[in-house]
Order: structure tokens, then sequence, then C-alpha cells
């Protein structure tokens, strides 16, 4: 089983569905409006020209706290995707800084490469019944999604505890 666009699907933010259901909601709003203002133009809906103002102003009063709400999760977003970008950045950062300090360190002549490179001796970690769990069911051929529904855990906290073992 793929599970490659469910991992996308949960990779996604919350705020974006949020989003997209704000919008798919004013998108709805303004054609069913349009509709209501044909069927009106063809045939009178209402008799009472006070009702008739009273429902169009509840309908536009509706689509400016659909707008207002819509334009409040946006930013949010929007705040969330800049800090998301700065982390990624800083995380570039220390990550050529560490590639530079390791060249540092061997000489040209010395540096192996990873496919020559022994297997680093085994420390002894303390160990987590669970994170033993996730390893064993992994080692099994078990996908990230059936640890999932085994452990209980996140897609994303069983992703970092496999990368946890390649450390």
């Amino acid at each position: 089983m793929n599970q490659q666009p469910l991992q996308l699907l949960a990779a996604i933010p919350g705020e974006v569905f949020l989003i997209l259901g704000f919008v798919t909601l004013i998108g709805i709003t303004f054609i069913a409006r349009r509709r209501m203002n044909k069927r009106e133009k063809a045939m009178g809906t209402f008799d009472d020209p006070v009702m008739d103002g009273k429902v169009r102003s509840d309908l536009e009063e509706l689509a400016v706290q659909v707008q207002e709400i819509a334009r409040e999760q946006i930013a949010k977003a929007d705040v969330k995707i800049r800090m998301l970008n700065q982390l990624m950045m800083e995380a570039d950062q220390k990550k050529q800084e560490l590639t530079d300090l390791l060249s540092q360190e061997r000489p040209p002549q010395e540096a192996i490469t990873e496919k020559e490179a022994p297997a680093p001796p085994v420390e002894e970690r303390p160990t987590n019944p669970l994170h033993e769990k996730v390893f064993s069911l992994s080692d099994a051929g078990k996908s990230q999604a059936e640890i999932c529904g085994e452990t209980g855990l996140e897609i994303g906290e069983v992703e970092m505890i496999l990368g946890i073992r390649k450390l």
C-alpha cells in the first residue's frame, strides 16, 4: 500500500483545511446569492420589501463575518509558514556548519565515503519500551501507518522515533 498520499495529507496543517473550508463557504454563499438574485428578478420572492431588505442585510452581514474569519485564519497560517521557513533556514545553516567542521577535522586524503565508512560503535542508550516497540514493528516490515495504529502514536512521532534509530 502506498502511504505517500496519506503522509502528504498528514503533513498539511489543520489551518489549511480550515481556510479551504472558509473559502468554500464564501464561494457557496456568493453562488447562492447570485442564484437568489436571478430568481428574484424572474419572480419576486418576497412580497414584503421590509422582509426583503432584512434578508439582504443579514446575508451581507454573514458574508462579511465569513470573510473576516477567513482573513484571520489566513493570517495565522502565514505566521506559521514564516516561522517554519525560518526554522528550516536555521537548520540548513546548522547543517552547513556541521559539515564544515567535519571536513576540517579530517584531512582530505583520509576522508572516507559513507559507503566505505565502518559502522559506528553501538552506544548503550537508555531504552524506551515504546521506542523498542516501534523499532520491532518496523523490523517486522510494518508500514508507518500500521505502526501508528498499533501504538496509538501520530505518524510524525513514528517518523521521529525511526529517525532517532539512524543516529
